[in-house]
């Protein structure tokens, strides 16, 4: 057995232990009615240029308002499905 090959079974094996090991966090969670959520970047702002480096000074109006606008979206769904909850 080679040292790639070698190498390569140690990342594979951290790779499952860390699978493992989320699966199990995630598991506890739930048993105590918490949803694990998955982590991450929010909804992304389309420039509609394909990158927000190409012009910046353009669109920056654009973006914020777009930004806003995904705010607002998100605070109407968490007040609706706040109300689903108390009912």
């Amino acid at each position: 057995m080679n040292v790639i090959n070698k190498i390569s079974d140690i990342l594979d094996e951290k790779r499952r232990s860390k699978q493992k090991r989320i699966k199990e966090r995630n598991d506890r969670m739930r048993a105590l009615g918490k949803n694990p959520t998955k982590k991450g970047w929010g909804t992304m702002v389309n420039t509609g240029s394909g990158g927000i480096n190409k012009n910046p000074i353009d669109r920056v109006y654009d973006v914020a308002q777009q930004q806003k606008n995904i705010a607002e979206e998100k605070e109407l769904q968490e007040r609706r499905s706040g109300e689903v909850k108390r009912k």
